[in-house]
C-alpha cells in the first residue's frame, strides 16, 4: 500500500487526497469536490474539527456524502499542548487498536495518519448526522442521564481489570504524561486558577485545590488503581452524539483524545459534575451511581460492592476537577471569546460545588 501525505491544513483536503485516503480503507471511488463547513462552537477545543461535504465524479461509485475531519489546532500553543499531552496520538492509536472491538458505538474511521516527527495528525470519521452533540450548559433529562450512565457501563464491563490493557504501551494510566502534568499543576495551574478564581473559592475549596495541585500524581495513581478499565476520560454531553428514533435512544461516543486506563467511575463523574448543574447532580447522582453499579454487575463484573463504587465515585470527582482547574487557569485571551469564558466560569462553579459536597480533603 502506497502511503499518502498526511494533511497539515484544510487546504490539503483536495479531491485527489480524499480519493486516495478513502481507497486505503476500502472505498474505491473518485472524489470530484470537497467543501468544509463548521459543525458547532463546541467542536474542536483541542484542534480543528469540521464537516466535509463530498461530491463524486460522474460514473464513479459514490461514497459517503459527508464526513468529519479532525486535525491538530492551528494555534501553535494549543497544538503543542495537544502533542505534549498525547491527545492527537492517543486518539489515532485508539482507532487503530479498538475499532470494531467496543460495546459502545463510535464513528467509523475512514482514514487516519500520524507523523510525530513532523507533528502531523489526521483522522477522517463517519458523520453521524442527524445525531447532534449534547449540551453541557442545559444538561439533559433524568431518563437521558440514565441512558448516558448505563451506556458507558457497557464499555467498562467489557474491559474490567482486563490484562490486555496492561500490554498496550501507548495507553495512558489515568493521565497522559503524568510527570509533566504534576509539575504543570503545581507550578502553573495552581497560581493561574487562584489568580483567576481564588476570590470566588470558599476556604474549603481553596484548601482542596491547593492540596490537589501539589499532590497531583498521587491522586492520579489512586484513580488508576484497580479495579480499572478502559475509560473515555472526558465523558460529557458535548462528546456524546444523541440521535435515533426517538432521539434520546441512541448514543455515539466521540473525541477519544483522553482515552486511558482508570477507574470506570471517572466517566460517571465527568458526566455528573460537568454536564449537570449542581442542583440536578445532587438530586440524581446517587441513583445514577446505583444504576451504573447494577448495570456493570448485570454485565458480568464481580467482587465490586456498591459501597466501593460510591467511594470510587467520590474519589473520581478529582478527574473532572483536573481539566476544570487547567482550563480555569487560562487567561481570558486564551478562551476563544464569550463562549469560552462562559464555559470556564460554569466549570469552575460546578467543580467548586462538588468539592464542597464530596469532602475531597479526605483523600489528600
Amino acid at each position: 500500500m502506497v502511503a499518502i501525505a498526511i494533511p497539515s491544513a484544510l487546504k490539503d483536503l483536495t479531491p485527489e487526497w480524499m480519493t486516495a485516503a478513502l481507497g486505503q480503507h476500502g472505498i474505491h471511488t473518485k472524489v470530484s469536490s470537497v467543501i468544509s463547513e463548521p459543525i458547532s462552537d463546541a467542536a474542536g477545543a483541542n484542534g480543528i474539527t469540521v464537516r466535509l461535504k463530498i461530491s463524486y465524479a460522474t460514473g464513479s461509485k459514490p461514497g459517503p456524502s459527508s464526513m468529519i475531519i479532525k486535525l491538530p489546532a492551528s494555534a501553535p500553543a494549543v497544538k503543542q499542548v495537544g502533542i505534549r499531552q498525547q491527545f492527537y496520538q492517543n486518539e489515532i492509536h485508539f482507532y487503530n487498536e479498538f475499532t470494531d472491538r467496543l460495546e459502545v458505538r463510535i464513528p467509523r474511521r475512514y482514514y487516519s495518519g500520524m507523523d510525530e516527527q513532523s507533528e502531523l495528525f489526521a483522522i477522517l470519521l463517519e458523520d453521524m448526522a442527524p445525531a447532534v452533540s449534547g449540551n453541557d450548559f442545559t444538561g439533559c433529562t433524568y431518563d437521558e442521564a440514565l441512558l448516558v450512565v448505563n451506556e458507558i457501563a457497557k464499555l467498562h464491563a467489557q474491559w474490567w481489570n482486563s490484562p490486555e490493557l496492561d500490554t498496550i504501551p501507548w495507553l495512558p494510566t489515568g493521565e497522559p504524561n503524568v510527570d509533566f502534568a504534576h509539575v504543570r499543576f503545581k507550578e502553573t495551574v495552581l497560581p493561574g486558577v487562584m489568580n483567576n478564581f481564588g476570590h470566588t473559592f470558599s476556604p474549603k475549596v481553596k484548601s482542596v485545590v491547593d492540596a490537589y495541585c501539589k499532590n497531583f500524581s498521587t491522586v492520579v495513581n489512586m484513580i488508576s488503581a484497580t479495579p480499572h478499565t478502559l475509560t473515555h476520560s472526558d465523558y460529557r454531553l458535548v462528546n456524546l452524539l444523541i440521535g435515533g428514533n426517538p432521539p434520546s435512544q441512541t448514543i455515539t461516543v466521540v473525541d477519544w483524545q483522553r482515552v486511558a486506563k482508570a477507574k470506570g467511575l471517572v466517566d460517571i463523574a465527568f458526566f455528573t459534575v460537568l454536564s449537570l448543574n449542581p442542583e440536578r447532580r445532587r438530586k440524581w447522582e446517587w441513583s445514577l451511581v446505583e444504576s451504573y453499579h447494577e448495570q456493570i454487575l448485570n454485565l458480568g463484573v464481580t467482587n465490586y460492592s456498591l459501597k466501593q463504587c460510591i467511594e470510587d465515585y467520590r474519589l473520581c470527582t478529582f478527574a473532572p476537577t483536573r481539566i476544570t482547574l487547567a482550563f480555569g487557569a487560562r487567561p481570558d485571551t486564551d478562551l476563544n471569546g464569550v463562549n469560552g469564558k462562559r464555559l470556564q466560569t460554569t466549570m469552575i462553579k460546578r467543580v467548586s460545588a462538588v468539592i464542597e459536597d464530596m469532602n475531597l480533603a479526605e483523600f489528600l
